[in-house]
């Protein structure tokens, strides 16, 4: 007889695995299933993004948290921050001091999911030029899994109106760019 294998642990192994077997570009699975669609959500499939200058942005199924899948979480380069993490749309992604690395814990929730968007995992989310070992997910109270860089989960801030903006950086003296080195 065999113990059930825990969601979280579940998600962990099939990141890691995904990401052994295929280098930088990586598809990854989630053993969360999406979510069905939401009764709020706008005619092109995706419910409204708060505070964006486009309610109907591609964003996609989004989960009961307000959480997206993006196409992919790569590596971009910001002309002060230089290397730093982005979306498959090329918007910038944050971490929150209030969250934890070791171990990796998310305790952005209620209101503050309203303006940190979490970035999940599933099998269609692609990382590329991305170190996997710094690469990880962590499981969310909605049953979903978020990707976490260097064991921080990461966030889209929507007050970014366009890709490459960094409106979020140091916002509250907590949310912080997903950089890979400080600037100088």
């Amino acid at each position: 007889m065999t113990a059930p294998v825990p969601p979280r642990l579940l998600g962990a192994l099939t990141l890691g695995a995904a990401l052994l077997v295929s280098g930088c570009t990586t598809t990854v699975g989630d053993p969360v299933a999406l979510p069905a669609a939401d009764a709020a959500t706008t005619s092109a499939g995706a419910p409204p993004l708060p505070g964006a200058a486009n309610p109907a942005s591609d964003l996609g199924q989004r989960s009961p948290e307000g959480g997206y899948w993006p196409a992919s979480v790569q590596l971009g380069d910001h002309p002060e921050l230089g290397p730093v993490v982005l979306d498959g749309q090329g918007f910038t992604l944050y971490r929150f001091d209030g969250d934890s690395a070791a171990p990796s814990r998310s305790d952005c929730f209620g209101q503050c999911l309203a303006a940190w968007l979490p970035v999940l995992v599933n099998d269609r989310v692609r990382f590329k030029d991305l170190d996997p070992a710094r690469l990880g997910a962590v499981a969310r109270a909605d049953g979903t899994q978020q990707v976490t860089v260097g064991g921080w989960p990461i966030y889209r801030f929507v007050d970014d109106r366009v890709p490459g903006q960094t409106a979020g950086q140091g916002a509250d003296g907590q949310w912080f760019v997903v950089a890979l080195r400080f600037p100088r």
